[in-house]
Protein backbone atom coordinates (compact mmCIF):
# COMPACT_ATOMS: atom_id res chain seq x y z
CA UNK A 1 0.00 0.00 0.00
CA UNK A 2 1.00 3.42 -0.80
CA UNK A 3 -0.18 6.62 1.32
CA UNK A 4 -0.75 10.52 0.25
CA UNK A 5 0.14 12.29 3.76
CA UNK A 6 -1.79 16.27 3.71
CA UNK A 7 -0.26 17.16 6.86
CA UNK A 8 3.22 17.01 7.67
CA UNK A 9 5.71 19.44 9.05
CA UNK A 10 9.33 18.30 7.41
CA UNK A 11 10.72 21.33 8.74
CA UNK A 12 10.34 20.47 12.08
CA UNK A 13 12.43 17.17 12.05
CA UNK A 14 15.95 17.71 14.39
CA UNK A 15 19.06 15.50 13.46
CA UNK A 16 18.20 14.14 10.20
CA UNK A 17 18.84 14.92 6.79
CA UNK A 18 17.29 15.78 4.37
CA UNK A 19 17.79 12.53 2.29
CA UNK A 20 17.36 10.82 4.83
CA UNK A 21 13.94 12.41 5.89
CA UNK A 22 12.57 11.63 2.28
CA UNK A 23 13.91 7.85 2.75
CA UNK A 24 11.76 7.68 5.95
CA UNK A 25 8.68 8.56 4.38
CA UNK A 26 9.47 5.97 1.34
CA UNK A 27 9.90 3.37 3.67
CA UNK A 28 7.14 3.90 5.76
CA UNK A 29 4.85 4.12 2.64
CA UNK A 30 4.56 7.96 2.51
CA UNK A 31 4.73 8.36 -1.37
CA UNK A 32 3.25 11.82 -1.51
CA UNK A 33 2.91 14.33 1.07
CA UNK A 34 1.50 18.31 1.75
CA UNK A 35 4.57 19.68 3.62
CA UNK A 36 2.49 22.34 5.54
CA UNK A 37 3.91 25.50 7.76
CA UNK A 38 2.88 27.51 10.24
CA UNK A 39 5.28 31.31 10.11
CA UNK A 40 7.41 33.08 7.20
CA UNK A 41 11.14 31.74 8.31
CA UNK A 42 9.63 28.31 7.24
CA UNK A 43 9.15 28.97 4.01
CA UNK A 44 12.89 29.12 2.41
CA UNK A 45 13.45 25.22 3.82
CA UNK A 46 9.91 24.42 2.45
CA UNK A 47 10.70 25.78 -1.21
CA UNK A 48 13.81 23.72 -0.78
CA UNK A 49 12.36 20.57 -0.12
CA UNK A 50 10.21 21.31 -2.75
CA UNK A 51 12.50 22.21 -5.36
CA UNK A 52 14.81 19.05 -4.54
CA UNK A 53 11.64 16.50 -4.18
CA UNK A 54 9.19 17.53 -6.68
CA UNK A 55 7.53 14.29 -6.83
CA UNK A 56 7.70 13.85 -3.04
CA UNK A 57 6.76 17.20 -1.83
CA UNK A 58 3.97 19.42 -2.31
CA UNK A 59 4.58 22.88 -0.18
CA UNK A 60 2.08 24.26 1.70
CA UNK A 61 2.94 28.01 2.45
CA UNK A 62 1.07 30.32 5.07
CA UNK A 63 0.52 31.69 8.95
CA UNK A 64 -1.03 29.77 11.74
CA UNK A 65 -3.22 31.70 13.86
CA UNK A 66 -0.75 30.97 16.78
CA UNK A 67 2.15 33.27 15.26
CA UNK A 68 -0.37 36.06 13.72
CA UNK A 69 1.31 38.52 16.37
CA UNK A 70 4.66 37.58 15.40
CA UNK A 71 4.29 38.37 11.11
CA UNK A 72 3.78 41.60 9.52
CA UNK A 73 2.70 43.29 6.35
CA UNK A 74 5.90 41.94 4.97
CA UNK A 75 5.59 38.21 5.57
CA UNK A 76 1.91 38.68 3.82
CA UNK A 77 3.74 40.11 0.81
CA UNK A 78 6.43 37.48 0.71
CA UNK A 79 3.76 34.80 1.15
CA UNK A 80 1.78 36.11 -2.03
CA UNK A 81 5.57 35.51 -3.79
CA UNK A 82 6.10 32.35 -2.82
CA UNK A 83 2.56 31.19 -3.80
CA UNK A 84 3.33 33.14 -7.29
CA UNK A 85 6.58 30.95 -7.76
CA UNK A 86 5.07 27.59 -6.98
CA UNK A 87 2.22 27.02 -8.90
CA UNK A 88 1.35 23.57 -7.05
CA UNK A 89 1.87 25.31 -3.68
CA UNK A 90 -1.19 24.77 -1.24
CA UNK A 91 -1.63 27.79 1.14
CA UNK A 92 -1.71 27.06 4.88
CA UNK A 93 -1.94 25.89 7.57
CA UNK A 94 -4.08 28.98 8.92
CA UNK A 95 -7.49 29.78 10.86
CA UNK A 96 -8.59 30.06 14.10
CA UNK A 97 -7.31 29.36 17.61
CA UNK A 98 -9.15 29.68 21.02
CA UNK A 99 -6.79 28.18 22.75
CA UNK A 100 -3.00 29.55 22.14
CA UNK A 101 -4.40 32.97 20.96
CA UNK A 102 -6.84 35.20 22.37
CA UNK A 103 -6.55 38.21 19.69
CA UNK A 104 -9.16 37.09 17.31
CA UNK A 105 -9.12 40.46 15.47
CA UNK A 106 -5.24 39.48 14.60
CA UNK A 107 -6.35 36.09 13.73
CA UNK A 108 -9.26 37.30 11.03
CA UNK A 109 -7.15 40.03 9.79
CA UNK A 110 -4.55 37.15 8.73
CA UNK A 111 -7.15 35.14 7.27
CA UNK A 112 -8.51 37.08 5.83
CA UNK A 113 -6.17 37.20 3.39
CA UNK A 114 -5.03 34.24 3.11
CA UNK A 115 -8.85 32.72 2.20
CA UNK A 116 -8.78 36.00 -0.53
CA UNK A 117 -5.46 34.16 -1.52
CA UNK A 118 -6.47 30.98 -2.48
CA UNK A 119 -9.53 32.79 -4.09
CA UNK A 120 -6.79 34.64 -6.46
CA UNK A 121 -4.61 31.68 -7.19
CA UNK A 122 -6.92 29.22 -7.24
CA UNK A 123 -5.21 26.97 -4.45
CA UNK A 124 -6.37 24.95 -1.76
CA UNK A 125 -6.69 25.92 2.01
CA UNK A 126 -5.34 23.78 4.66
CA UNK A 127 -7.40 24.79 7.96
CA UNK A 128 -6.34 24.50 11.51
CA UNK A 129 -9.61 25.36 14.20
CA UNK A 130 -9.32 24.54 17.36
CA UNK A 131 -11.96 25.12 20.02
CA UNK A 132 -13.62 27.89 17.34
CA UNK A 133 -16.20 27.15 15.86
CA UNK A 134 -18.08 29.80 16.05
CA UNK A 135 -15.80 31.98 14.01
CA UNK A 136 -14.99 29.67 11.66
CA UNK A 137 -18.82 29.08 10.61
CA UNK A 138 -19.35 32.16 9.31
CA UNK A 139 -16.45 31.60 6.98
CA UNK A 140 -18.07 28.42 5.54
CA UNK A 141 -19.55 30.10 2.69
CA UNK A 142 -16.31 32.20 1.25
CA UNK A 143 -13.75 29.07 1.58
CA UNK A 144 -12.19 27.80 -1.75
CA UNK A 145 -14.16 24.59 -2.88
CA UNK A 146 -10.73 22.56 -2.09
CA UNK A 147 -10.38 23.23 2.09
CA UNK A 148 -9.44 20.92 4.10
CA UNK A 149 -10.09 20.66 8.02
CA UNK A 150 -7.12 19.20 9.09
CA UNK A 151 -6.48 16.88 12.61
CA UNK A 152 -10.56 17.26 12.59
CA UNK A 153 -12.09 17.89 16.09
CA UNK A 154 -15.31 19.97 15.77
CA UNK A 155 -19.13 18.99 16.19
CA UNK A 156 -20.91 16.55 14.59
CA UNK A 157 -22.94 19.70 13.76
CA UNK A 158 -20.08 21.50 11.98
CA UNK A 159 -19.28 18.30 10.39
CA UNK A 160 -22.60 18.42 8.77
CA UNK A 161 -22.26 22.25 7.80
CA UNK A 162 -18.73 21.35 6.27
CA UNK A 163 -19.88 18.69 3.58
CA UNK A 164 -22.59 20.62 2.78
CA UNK A 165 -20.16 22.78 1.26
CA UNK A 166 -18.09 19.70 0.16
CA UNK A 167 -15.19 20.28 2.15
CA UNK A 168 -12.66 17.64 3.21
CA UNK A 169 -11.74 16.85 6.89
CA UNK A 170 -8.33 15.03 7.56
CA UNK A 171 -7.54 13.10 10.18
CA UNK A 172 -3.90 11.22 11.88
CA UNK A 173 -3.54 8.03 14.69
CA UNK A 174 -4.41 10.66 17.75
CA UNK A 175 -8.03 11.40 16.06
CA UNK A 176 -9.05 7.57 17.48
CA UNK A 177 -8.24 8.66 21.39
CA UNK A 178 -11.15 10.61 20.68
CA UNK A 179 -14.57 8.70 21.63
CA UNK A 180 -16.14 11.08 19.16
CA UNK A 181 -14.07 9.42 16.29
CA UNK A 182 -16.27 6.42 15.40
CA UNK A 183 -19.56 8.35 14.40
CA UNK A 184 -17.38 11.29 13.03
CA UNK A 185 -16.17 8.66 10.42
CA UNK A 186 -19.29 6.79 10.14
CA UNK A 187 -20.63 9.94 9.09
CA UNK A 188 -18.01 11.35 6.59
CA UNK A 189 -18.19 10.39 2.93
CA UNK A 190 -14.74 8.53 2.23
CA UNK A 191 -14.33 10.68 -0.94
CA UNK A 192 -14.18 13.44 1.38
CA UNK A 193 -11.77 12.11 3.92
CA UNK A 194 -8.00 12.85 4.05
CA UNK A 195 -5.10 11.07 5.96
CA UNK A 196 -2.25 12.69 7.60
CA UNK A 197 0.34 12.44 9.70
CA UNK A 198 0.89 15.91 11.45
CA UNK A 199 4.32 14.72 12.52
CA UNK A 200 6.61 15.35 13.97
CA UNK A 201 3.67 16.58 16.58
CA UNK A 202 0.59 14.69 16.43
CA UNK A 203 1.83 11.28 15.18
CA UNK A 204 4.92 9.57 13.52
CA UNK A 205 5.72 9.56 10.31
CA UNK A 206 4.95 5.22 10.38
CA UNK A 207 1.06 5.58 11.86
CA UNK A 208 -0.43 5.82 8.55
CA UNK A 209 -0.97 1.93 7.77
CA UNK A 210 -2.84 2.38 11.18
CA UNK A 211 -5.00 4.84 10.47
CA UNK A 212 -6.31 3.54 7.69
CA UNK A 213 -6.59 0.35 8.80
CA UNK A 214 -9.32 1.73 11.81
CA UNK A 215 -11.07 3.85 8.94
CA UNK A 216 -11.74 0.38 7.11
CA UNK A 217 -12.96 -1.08 10.11
CA UNK A 218 -15.38 1.46 10.62
CA UNK A 219 -16.25 1.83 6.47
CA UNK A 220 -16.78 -2.03 6.67
CA UNK A 221 -14.46 -2.19 3.55
CA UNK A 222 -11.39 -3.40 2.60
CA UNK A 223 -7.96 -1.98 3.37
CA UNK A 224 -6.66 -1.90 -0.26
CA UNK A 225 -9.75 -0.35 -1.06
CA UNK A 226 -9.53 2.36 1.29
CA UNK A 227 -5.70 3.03 0.84
CA UNK A 228 -6.31 3.55 -2.55
CA UNK A 229 -9.70 5.54 -2.04
CA UNK A 230 -7.55 7.89 0.30
CA UNK A 231 -4.68 8.26 -2.17
CA UNK A 232 -6.99 9.53 -5.04
CA UNK A 233 -8.80 11.56 -3.06
CA UNK A 234 -5.31 13.39 -1.69
CA UNK A 235 -4.28 13.53 -5.47
CA UNK A 236 -7.95 15.33 -6.45
CA UNK A 237 -7.71 17.41 -3.20
CA UNK A 238 -3.98 18.99 -3.97
CA UNK A 239 -3.14 18.01 -7.48
CA UNK A 240 -6.09 18.43 -9.46
CA UNK A 241 -6.09 14.97 -10.56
Amino acid sequence: MHFFDTHIHLTDFKNISTSDLIKKLQSSGIQKCICVSAKSDEWKKISEFAHDYPFEVIPCFGIHPWYVEQEDEQAIKLLEDYIKHFPNALIGECGFDAIKNQNFDRQEQFFNFQIDLAHSYHRPLVLHMVKAQKYIEKYLALLPQKSVFHSYSGSKDLLNKIFKYQFYISVNKRFFLKKESFSILESTPLNHLLIETDAPFQSNISDLFEVVQKIAEIKHKNIEEVSEILYLNAMEFALDE
